[in-house]
């Protein structure tokens, strides 16, 4: 999702070109209905060599003048090489993933090698440099009316209205990334308090979701729809709340694609490698402490470095995140 500048930004720039976007299955389907794509093509991350050589001579067929190389990976390059072999005019533009920077922030702290760009921006480099036009790089996504229409009802089954309630996503990739879970079940009650309504979001099987799940199973305040909707009818309900709180995760990107104020939990991961929220309503939260660990990793994978476990995470308080939160809660239901 946060590609999507990309492909509105060069039907900006060249309105009468044909645009198709080659990504995988599974999350590659939050990019449906994008007005701004002419075809869609989506494979299998676990194809053979052989589907993968079929993939590039489908490809080769329809003499593309320009590959964005939006993953610069092996298989990317690779890709990018077999059909330059057969159209030589092809221009190539490869993204700069910035991995030697995080490395080098991580290792001795030089966040200033990031220069203070998105990672949304950085992905739109390529472009910019052909362009003296500042090009926009807030992102967006495109539910059906279906996909709206099917949460709406969902809503109202549950006596919900738009705006009227704050979805809240406690798990992550990687449990580094996660927010203690008695934080969160804290902060839902003060929530919950004050009759706002809460819905956790999220896929199915999370266990910090289905924990909170049978912790608030008697409220009438907290309703979970955790592996429930699709991607972009989840999208569509994120745009129907008040407000999202979550840990470094999709979910703060998928809400604020739908001009979604989120509220952000930073612990392994930091601001400077290009994930913070963008929209100006909403806010990253991180530790007070200054510590020598973090970040820790490039993406919240692998083992605590400090000998107290999380600090990182464990550090921010219920209060920090409420005081941020009670200022944008939405009025309670006559």
């Amino acid at each position: 999702m946060l590609t999507t500048p990309i492909y509105r930004e060069l039907r900006k720039m060249y309105p009468d070109s044909r645009l198709t976007l080659l990504t995988s299955e599974g999350f590659g389907r939050v990019l449906e209905n994008n007005p701004h794509l002419d075809e869609i093509i989506y494979h299998n991350r676990k194809e053979t060599r052989n589907d993968l050589k079929y993939r590039v001579h489908q490809l080769r067929l329809q003499k593309f003048d320009l590959l964005y190389d939006i993953h610069n990976s092996l298989r990317s390059r690779w890709i990018g090489w077999q059909l330059k072999r057969h159209t030589p005019k092809l221009e190539r533009w490869l993204i700069e993933k910035r991995t030697i920077a995080r490395e080098l922030q991580i290792i001795f702290g030089w966040g200033q090698l990031f220069n203070g760009r998105s990672q949304r921006e950085q992905w739109l480099a390529p472009l910019q440099r052909h362009h003296s036009i500042k090009l926009s790089a807030k992102t967006e996504l495109f539910p059906s009316t279906a996909d709206k229409n099917y949460v709406k009802a969902w809503l109202k089954q549950k006596d919900l209205r738009e705006n009227s309630f704050i979805c809240i996503g406690a798990s992550a990739s990687f449990p580094l990334k996660c927010w203690p879970l008695q934080n969160f079940k804290q902060l839902i009650e003060r929530i919950i308090q004050t009759e706002v309504s809460v819905v956790l979001v999220g896929g199915s099987g999370e266990r910090e979701t289905e924990e909170l799940v049978e912790y608030f199973k008697s409220s009438k305040y907290v309703f979970s729809t955790a592996g429930m909707f699709t991607i972009l009818q989840s999208v569509s309900l994120l745009e129907m709340a008040n407000t999202v709180i979550a840990n470094d995760t999709s979910i703060v990107h998928l809400a604020e694609a739908m001009k979604t104020p989120s509220i952000a939990l930073f612990g392994p991961t930091v601001k400077e490698f290009g994930y913070a929220p963008m929209l100006a309503q909403s806010q990253l939260i991180e530790t007070d402490l200054a510590l020598r660990c973090r970040p820790c990793s490039r993406t919240g994978k692998g083992t605590c470095k400090n000998r107290d476990q999380q600090i990182c995470m464990y550090s921010i308080s219920t209060q920090k995140v409420w005081d941020v939160v009670k200022i944008q809660l939405p009025k309670a239901k006559d």
